[in-house]
């Protein structure tokens, strides 16, 4: 049972997990009010529970407590691409400590990860690919053997998570990140510390472009917005 489990019970995990995925798939919208009540009935919970998982979500960032009740957060443009930058260079350095220490083991999971992802990009499920793109990383960061980078590099994606499935949307991005992650995965094969983290840097590096060159489609503040 995870920490989380044990802290949030069950019930609350589940509704946690819930949530997120429908703030990632845009069903609530930046913005948009999550009243206790409405929620409750929704996920057929307690409003105990609601709140709970409500909390956790404030917690990472996803939701706001405003006077007029709890609000799905807004993304802002120049946070995000903040975060990016921060997330480039520790996401290239736990990658290239991954390549030192990745086990045949590890390395299959990434092949065969890397394989579904190819499947789900042709069935155009993109939200399926986010949560296999998000399991890919996985690997890396038990691989890495840093837990204090892997739990700060965690922290950073929360606050950013709605983007990983939108972007994924945005025409030829998805078969570009599969580009991106074979380069990743070839490097770890053979052991090369330097185009590990050289394949993982780029592969943010190209998020971050992404991001930047669509601020509107992707729903986020900018400084015009304030």
């Amino acid at each position: 049972m995870s920490p989380e489990v044990k802290r949030f019970g069950k019930k609350s995990e589940m509704i946690y997990e819930k949530i997120k995925e429908d703030i990632q798939r845009e069903k609530y919208l930046p913005g948009q009010r999550l009243a206790e009540e409405r929620l409750a009935k929704e996920y057929n919970a307690s409003r105990n529970t609601i709140r709970v998982a409500l909390a956790r979500l404030e917690k990472d960032g996803l939701v706001t407590k405003t006077t007029s009740g709890i609000i799905v957060s807004f993304v802002d443009a120049n946070e995000a691409i903040q975060i990016l930058d921060i997330r480039e260079v520790l996401e290239g350095y736990l990658t290239r400590l991954a390549a030192r220490k990745i086990t045949e083991k590890e390395l299959e999971s990434l092949e065969r990860i890397l394989d579904e992802m190819r499947k789900v990009i042709e069935e155009k499920e993109y939200y399926k690919y986010s949560q296999l793109n998000e399991e890919f990383h996985n690997i890396i960061y038990e691989a890495c053997g840093n837990e204090v980078g892997v739990k700060l590099i965690r922290s950073l994606k929360l606050r950013i998570i709605r983007l990983q499935y939108l972007t994924a949307l945005l025409p030829g991005r998805a078969v570009a990140s599969i580009k991106e992650h074979e380069q990743i995965l070839n490097a770890l094969k053979n052991h090369d510390e330097d185009e590990a983290e050289r394949a993982a840097r780029l592969h943010i590096a190209n998020v971050r472009e992404v991001i930047k060159n669509n601020i509107t489609l992707l729903n986020l503040k900018n400084e015009a917005d304030y």
